[in-house]
């Protein structure tokens, strides 16, 4: 072959043929060895490797993940895909050059270079490995592709002499290189963020909260919330996890946080919870040691993440409301799966109907339904320590959570089987303008999962017509002129709506006496709702949180429902404080409210400490005054601020009437457990906020039903539930509690322990065995002392009166002792 090169004399073109150096190619036999090796080791191995990590996850579980994401993943599988269609193009002759595929190739060397590097240290492990079904072949894929990925890259050069390549080798590489930190700058971001976030320094910490906003993997910071952090985030997170001790000048120390402070820079950064999400996967789904996970929360007073392979297979509630007497009793009753290879415990938050208290609790045990034992708060848990932390046996154990909530949680939820437990509730009627509700309970927070297919099973009956806020619940008469209401409702319709169970005020009578044969009686009076709006001083507190925002239009909106005059103040909780001195309400002054909450930039999860703390201080200055408390979940109580509102509650002589308004379902760990806080009230949403916050305004703080003891109660007042007891005995309790805490405590333990009900003082616990109830000192209650669906037979209202009667004769000789 040659090339024809034309020459001109000026009159006839000469044509003058010069012979053309041909391409050097190399033997068939060398060719096809280097043809088979490229395909091995620069097509087939790396393809293998991918495979395999993506379908096992092996060295994401030992030593890092290199695929966090799809991206990570498309970006190492163009190698072998580059190598292969180089290797094609190699083998065809006369074919032009291919400047794209020079540039492709340089970007598969920069990327397979880069992980060749990173297992590098792996290298000696590897050989060992290779021993073992050839598994150690595998760290050297990497290495293996970006060796062939060079020669390929020589035969086209090669094999195109006359062509530069330059160009397009430097675009591919720096291609390459940016794609690789791109894709790993997340990961880098959400340690680098975590450090700074972890920070006492407000700026430094401020910092990092919005270098995890912008830049961190939300994924990554939830693994880090359960201590499996340190493998995600990809190759340059691994990185520099390995060099941060050295870059923070701390030594040996490890910089990065603990899960638990984890968690608190999580709800900053994010605004809700860490176990609002299902637990990451460490490995592939069918990991082995996913289903051995500790429970760092197992037997601890919150209810922590969420476990793998616990769920809620079965939820059903059963009512009985007693409208005349202003009152009911509502049985819950849940049953547990656990698929995971150990026991587990299962854990949840309730939000109780405004005023309600628990009044009973039962475990299914070999089959068998046990009742609750009822002691002091610390009894009862130091009981179900004994049995579930330490014997790892059947016990269950329920006590309050906060303003309006509980906390029960049982052990063990069997490997591959079930367990089924019941809380009842006594709950309270409220009247509002021509009716009367209460709102359903729901689950605030859990440990475990609840499947698409689940939902709750709802069955109230009551002498008088039922009706609902949902339309998902079917109003009927039943037999002996009763009436039913009954529906089905999702786990997140229960929780955000939570839907109003509501009969006609005038079946609710005015004068009730809870006539318990022949003891001391409880009078119950119905006070005429008020025609005025509320005039009370009003302090409000709105969490700064990110969950807020979408809501602070509805917030602004219900301020309109403020009766003129009325002294109000605002505090938003953010860093700095947002705060506007109480004045009387008027156009300019609901101004310069309205204009503080539309300018306010709701963002991450905001510590309300300081401004719940502001806001008692200004509450302490005015006669009569009412919190009312708008927020979203608070899944943390910062150590750093919480002793500071309870030095302040101690301090401050006069505590206003609290409320919290929970815009969303969520868990309160941030309001103290003190007796001063045992009387706030949570008021419950039913997803209309400004609806909700309208009625809210223009309620009266506290409830219209009074129910003091009587001991010349009216002989012709109707006799009413004996709910009424529990209901007196529950606002009894706080209120001995409120007035002396420590002098009062034993006889208000005693008084919840004899009329079998959940207080801030006490709680209910179900153990296996007599042997347990005896050396925990306790003892079961009879089945007949406590109430049920339908209420008990009048034998068993005997026994109630009995022990009425036994704790007013207790409580008159104390007072008589004290008085001598």
């Amino acid at each position: 072959m040659s090339d024809r090169k034309p020459q001109s004399n000026g009159q006839t073109p000469i044509i003058e043929w010069t012979p053309r150096t041909p391409y050097p190619h190399a033997s068939n036999t060398e060719s096809r060895t280097g043809d088979i090796l490229i395909a091995l080791f620069g097509v087939a191995l790396p393809a293998a490797v991918i495979i395999i990590e993506a379908a096992f996850r092996l060295c994401a579980e030992a030593f890092f993940d290199p695929m966090p994401t799809w991206a990570h993943t498309l970006l190492i599988a163009s190698v072998p895909v580059t190598n292969a269609i180089a290797l094609a193009h190699s083998r065809q002759r006369n074919t032009a050059p291919s400047p794209w595929l020079a540039g492709f190739l340089a970007s598969s060397i920069a990327v397979s270079a880069f992980y060749a590097l990173l297992f590098l240290p792996l290298a000696p492990i590897a050989v060992v490995a290779i021993l073992y079904f050839g598994l150690g072949l595998l760290p050297f894929g990497p290495a293996t592709s970006c060796l062939s990925a060079l020669a390929l890259l020589g035969r086209i050069k090669a094999k195109h002499v006359g062509t530069s390549f330059r160009r397009p080798i430097l675009i591919g590489a720096l291609t390459g290189t940016a794609a690789l930190v791109a894709l790993n700058i997340p990961g880098v971001a959400t340690r680098l963020g975590l450090i700074w976030a972890a920070s006492n320094d407000t700026t430094t910490r401020e910092r990092g909260l919005s270098t995890l906003r912008t830049f961190g993997s939300q994924q990554d910071l939830l693994r880090f919330t359960y201590d499996t952090g340190g493998k995600s985030g990809g190759p340059l997170s691994l990185l520099f996890g390995l060099t941060t001790p050295l870059i923070f000048d701390r030594g040996d120390a490890d910089p990065m946080p603990s899960p638990t402070k984890v968690r608190e820079i999580f709800f900053r950064t994010y605004g809700v919870p860490f176990n609002a999400f299902p637990p990451p996967e460490t490995g592939r789904k069918w990991a082995r040691f996913d289903d051995f996970a500790f429970d760092a929360d197992h037997g601890a007073a919150q209810t922590g993440g969420r476990i793998k392979g616990l769920s809620l297979i079965s939820s059903r509630m059963d009512g009985s409301i007693a409208a005349a007497d202003g009152a009911g009793y509502l049985e819950w009753t849940f049953e547990f799966r656990n698929v995971s290879a150990i026991d587990r415990e299962a854990r949840l938050s309730l939000m109780m109907p405004q005023d309600a208290v628990v009044s009973r609790a039962t475990l299914w045990v070999n089959g068998e339904e046990r009742e609750a034992a009822y002691a002091g708060r610390a009894e009862a848990r130091k009981a179900y320590e004994q049995v579930a932390v330490q014997q790892r046996r059947d016990p269950l154990l329920v006590t309050t959570k906060g303003a309006g909530r509980v906390l029960a949680q049982a052990f063990p939820v069997p490997r591959d089987g079930t367990l089924k437990m019941k809380i009842g509730m006594t709950i309270a009627l409220h009247a509002d303008g021509s009716r009367a509700s209460f709102a359903l309970p729901a689950i605030a927070d859990r440990n475990f999962t609840i499947g698409s297919e689940t939902s709750h099973a709802i069955w109230i009956e009551s002498k008088a017509p039922l009706t609902s806020s949902s339309p998902a619940f079917k109003s009927a008469p039943i037999a002996n002129s009763g009436h039913r209401l009954e529906g089905t409702l999702t786990d997140a319709d229960l929780a955000r709506l939570r839907p109003e169970v509501i009969i006609e005020q005038n079946a609710v009578r005015p004068l009730a006496v809870a006539h318990i044969n022949g003891a001391p009686e409880i009078e119950q009076r119905l006070a005429p709702p008020s025609a005025t709006p509320p005039t009370d001083p009003l302090i409000i507190v709105v969490d700064g949180s990110l969950r807020i925002r979408p809501h602070a239009a509805a917030i602004n909106a219900a301020l309109a429902n403020i009766a003129p005059s009325r002294q109000v103040g605002l505090h938003i909780a953010a860093e700095p404080l947002v705060s506007i001195a109480p004045a009387p309400w008027s156009e300019t002054h609901a101004a310069r409210i309205r204009s503080a909450l539309a300018r306010h930039t709701f963002t991450g999860g905001q510590d309300n400490t300081p401004a719940l703390i502001e806001a008692l201080k200004t509450a302490s200055t005015e006669a009569n005054a009412r919190l009312l408390w708008i927020h979203g979940p608070q899944p943390l109580r910062f150590e750093a601020t919480a002793s500071l509102l309870e030095q302040s509650a101690d301090r401050i002589g006069t505590m206003p009437a609290i409320d919290h308004y929970a815009i969303e379902p969520g868990p309160n760990e941030l309001w103290p457990d003190a007796p001063w806080a045992w009387r706030a009230r949570l008021l419950p949403s039913h997803g209309d906020v400004a609806t909700d916050l309208a009625r809210i305004l223009t309620s009266p703080a506290r409830a219209t039903i009074g129910r003091p003891a009587s001991t010349e109660a009216s002989a012709t007042a109707p006799r009413g539930s004996s709910h009424i007891v529990r209901l007196w005995a529950h606002d009894e309790i706080l209120a001995l509690m409120m007035k002396d805490p420590e002098g009062n405590r034993t006889e208000a333990t005693r008084l919840a322990a004899d009329l079998r009900l959940v207080t801030p003082v006490s709680g209910a616990v179900v153990l296996e065995t007599a042997a347990q109830y005896q050396a925990a000192n306790l003892n079961p209650v009879d089945k007949g002392t406590v109430p049920t669906v339908p209420e008990p037979h009048e034998w068993a209202l005997i026994i109630l009166a009995m022990m009425l009667l036994g704790y007013l004769a207790h409580r008159q000789r104390s007072l008589a002792g004290a008085s001598a």
